[in-house]
């Protein structure tokens, strides 16, 4: 990119990317510089008008135009006719442009294109046939009349003739001025099945004025400015911009264009830059074309500079202001006639600037973009990318700009104008140099060489020069060389296959070196889980922004989805919803800005390994093994359930907040308040956000209210919230409360939900170091009570608050009874006494003892 002072955007108006470019090195100000740059000398993609028109304009308020070389255009439509025995004959008109136009080369049908022949043809209009129209006794059945668009044209009798009534079309409606055509039809039942059908037009555009054809301003040739008879077609981009900057009149009112009187037009910079157009060169295909055309259409309506942009893209070309006259260098190498400056010929005491490189976020080592094609009827295709693998490997990563040429019909113009720009960029010394009064002569546009021992032997463009007080001259400078403006027919890489995104060799349209690995993730107390750690080969295209993954029980087409942005990194861990000793089938592809065709890997295998529990249980804890066989089934069945359940109530969630998200056209309420008090490092604050939204599919009301107090590294928080929902999914009811104080916590979360189908649940859940159930605030007094806070987890229940009767020996189930000591006296292994000893039996000596 060209690196240019603020000061020069601001004085020549330069906007979006290249007004950024400009505050990078140079803040000085300008006498004459640089009025309007090709995107050749930055070196990426600039916003810009496309100049296409592909659909018809209706109504009588459109701006007028004209087109440049040769493009398609659907035309204004201005009048429709029928007439005749049942309305049998059918006129239309389109209006193409201002001022005389050269000729109809194609057009299409309802979007598929006919053959013209032409049957008649004089100074103002031409008449074709249309092919493929032909009645049931074999006459033409459609008719195109191209009326040039001169300003002393005459009516068309044909519509004069037709007119129904005969008022609409009178022999004053001479669209004097105005090129258009006429569409002339039979009506044939079995040819017009659609209705009324639809065109496109190609259009040879604008017969301009060429000072070059004109003996009276130096020329060799019967062109003169005031008579637009003498003019003839031309594609040069640079007499398209010469005549739009001079103004196109009708009737003496300037209708398109700038009005800049010629003495402005510095006609020697105009003369070179517009044979530069013109030199022949050959193409893949054998012929010899022009080096530069352009094609575009110009609306009166645009601002000046993006019309300019548009034409000097078209031939890398850039526009200079010199003293106040304009004069444009076309996309060819430059010679360089001033004396090669050494750091000697440097003003002393005067600063020098020097940039050997661009910043990285600058770097450019690939174009690619589009071209307009004809044969798809002017739409933009894409034209092979220019790349360097060389810079690429020198730039350690892949830095390639889109550049478009809707401007351009050709596609090898646009690929010699994609690889002029990548070469240009690779060219990325900037300076600013204080010469002495010698360098008066230099001129914007100018080609120096400046051999300094210091900064190396540089060939560079004044892109701008000041002529300071003490008579010194200041130049701002960019690199450049012969060298990137050659190009070899051998250059020329074929076109893509239509259809198919021309995209860079090394810029991916998908992740590579895709595979997937099996593996465990231990946790707490030894819980083994199961996950899948897909890789794929590290990423550093800056156009890829994320890796998509979908993964899927084999077998089924539910699929969930995962996202990285951490393209580099070349793997990720897929966790969440994995079901163990399971097989998955997964695949992967890319996001990139700007978006582009993309593809999926195909679909890989992977079979989860096994969920693990510990064996070995916790201290203290009951294990299934001391149950019996019915108690462990019933525990470990109501344990099942219960998971089911939560998984169930999560999969709810899930459902509901996609409901949401595509019920669209959601009515939002939103309330919100705080209070917030601040003294030194102590803070106290109350938030609450309150929601309300509802659609034809959903309604949702949301509460979330917390309280913060922090002091120093102490801090304290509340917070509640609260959602109820209605969803196709069915309705859900959640409130949660957490509280954290530093280092402890405790909450709990109450969810309802039915999702009409027959689930229907209502969920608890604590999280707490200590939960207990007590009638007052006595924890001797708990019920029930569950101790997290020392090294093991203790239940404790009190026996003293059981209700009678509510354990019985039916409920006992243990594997060994060692003693049950109650008013019956006493019980312990091997003996049975009564309390008041006359009952004894003895287990182990074989006697009962009976005493009064």
């Amino acid at each position: 990119m060209p690196i240019i002072g603020a000061a020069v955007a601001g004085a020549v108006g330069l906007t979006g990317a290249a007004a950024a470019v400009a505050g990078s090195l140079i803040n000085i100000g300008v006498a004459v510089g640089l009025a309007y740059v090709s995107r050749s000398l930055q070196g990426g993609s600039t916003a810009q008008e496309t100049g296409l028109q592909t659909s018809v304009d209706l109504g009588g308020d459109q701006p007028r135009g004209f087109i440049l070389g040769e493009t398609g255009t659907a035309g204004h439509f201005v009048y429709f006719n029928t007439s005749g025995v049942n309305n049998f004959y059918l006129q239309e008109v389109y209006v193409l442009g201002e001022g005389p136009h050269e000729d109809l080369t194609r057009i299409w049908v309802n979007g598929t294109e006919k053959g013209l022949t032409l049957v008649s043809s004089d100074q103002w209009k031409r008449t074709y046939s249309v092919n493929d129209f032909v009645s049931t006794i074999g006459g033409q059945t459609l008719f195109v009349d191209f009326w040039h668009g001169y300003q002393d044209q005459p009516v068309s009798a044909d519509l004069v003739s037709y007119a129904n009534p005969a008022s609409r079309w009178t022999a004053q409606d001479r669209l004097a001025g105005m090129c258009y055509v006429t569409v002339r039809a039979g009506y044939v039942d079995t040819l017009y099945d659609s209705g009324v059908p639809r065109f496109l037009f190609g259009v040879k555009g604008r017969r301009l004025y060429d000072w070059r054809k004109d003996t009276t301003v130096g020329g060799s040739g019967a062109h003169r400015w005031d008579d637009e008879h003498s003019w003839e077609y031309s594609e040069n981009p640079i007499v398209g911009l010469y005549n739009y900057q001079r103004g196109l009149t009708l009737g003496g009112e300037l209708v398109v264009g700038m009005g800049v009187p010629p003495v402005d037009l510095i006609s020697g910079m105009y003369t070179a830059a517009a044979n530069a157009c013109d030199v022949p060169v050959t193409e893949a295909s054998g012929g010899e074309v022009a080096r530069y055309r352009c094609a575009t259409y110009v609306a009166a309506n645009e601002e000046h500079g993006s019309v300019m942009q548009r034409i000097l893209e078209s031939c890398a070309g850039s526009l200079y202001e010199r003293a106040g006259a304009y004069g444009p260098i076309a996309g060819v190498a430059q010679t360089v006639t001033f004396p090669t400056i050494t750091d000697g010929d440097l003003v002393v005491g005067q600063l020098v600037r020097f940039a050997a490189k661009m910043s990285r976020s600058d770097l450019v080592n690939g174009v690619f973009g589009s071209y307009v094609s004809v044969a798809d009827q002017y739409q933009l295709v894409a034209y092979p990318a220019r790349t360097d693998a060389a810079a690429e490997a020198e730039d350690t990563e892949i830095r390639h700009v889109q550049v478009d040429y809707p401007q351009v019909p050709y596609q090898a113009q646009a690929q010699r104008l994609a690889e002029l720009t990548l070469k240009l960029a690779r060219l990325q010394a900037t300076a600013s140099i204080t010469l002495g009064l010698a360098a008066i002569v230099l001129e914007p546009g100018d080609w120096v060489r400046w051999n300094s021992a210091r900064y190396g032997d540089r060939t560079y463009v004044v892109l701008s020069l000041t002529q300071n007080t003490d008579q010194t001259v200041t130049l701002n400078l960019r690199q450049v060389s012969t060298a990137a403006y050659g190009w070899t027919v051998g250059d020329e890489a074929p076109a893509p296959t239509p259809g198919e995104e021309s995209v860079p060799a090394a810029q991916a349209n998908g992740v590579t070196g895709f595979s997937l690995l099996a593996m465990t993730l231990t946790g707490a107390g030894g819980v083994k889980s199961p996950a899948v750690r897909a890789f794929w080969t590290p990423i550093t295209d800056q156009t890829i922004t994320a890796v998509v993954l979908e993964y899927r029980i084999a077998g089924t087409t539910d699929v969930l989805s995962e996202r990285t942005t951490a393209v580099g990194n070349g793997e990720y861990l897929l966790k969440a919803g994995l079901v163990s000793e399971t097989e998955y089938e997964v695949r992967a592809t890319i996001e990139t800005t700007p978006a582009r065709n993309v593809v999926w890997t195909a679909w890989l295998s992977v079979t989860t390994t096994a969920q693990v529990v510990p064996s070995t249980p916790a201290p203290n804890s009951i294990t299934p093994a001391q149950f019996t066989e019915a108690t462990r089934d019933l525990v470990v069945g109501r344990m099942l359930t219960a998971i089911e359940t939560l998984q169930d109530g999560l999969s709810q969630l899930a459902l509901i907040v996609a409901d949401v998200d595509a019920a669209g056209d959601l009515n939002k309420r939103e309330l919100s308040r705080s209070l917030t008090v601040q003294v030194g490092s102590a803070l106290a604050r109350f938030t609450e956000q309150i929601a309300v939204l509802a659609s034809e599919n959903a309604a949702i009301a949301s509460q979330v209210t917390e309280l913060e107090a922090s002091m120093a590294n102490v801090d304290a928080s509340l917070k509640a919230r609260f959602v109820v929902a209605v969803t196709p999914s069915g309705a859900i009811a959640a409130y949660e409360l957490q509280t954290t104080a530093e280092n402890a916590s405790a909450g709990f979360r109450v969810i309802a939900q039915d999702d009409g189908a027959g689930h229907a649940i209502g969920q608890v859940s604590i999280n707490a170091d200590r939960f207990f159930i007590t009638g007052s605030e006595d924890i001797g007094t708990a019920v029930f009570l569950v101790d997290n806070t020392g090294p093991t987890p203790v239940v404790y229940l009190n026996g003293d608050l059981i209700a009678s009767g509510s354990i019985t020996a039916s409920k006992l189930d243990v594997a060994e009874l060692s003693a049950i000591v109650a008013n019956l006296g006493e019980i312990v292994a091997g003996i049975i006494r009564s309390a008041d000893s006359r009952f004894y039996i003895s287990a182990d000596a074989g006697y009962i003892l009976v005493t009064s």
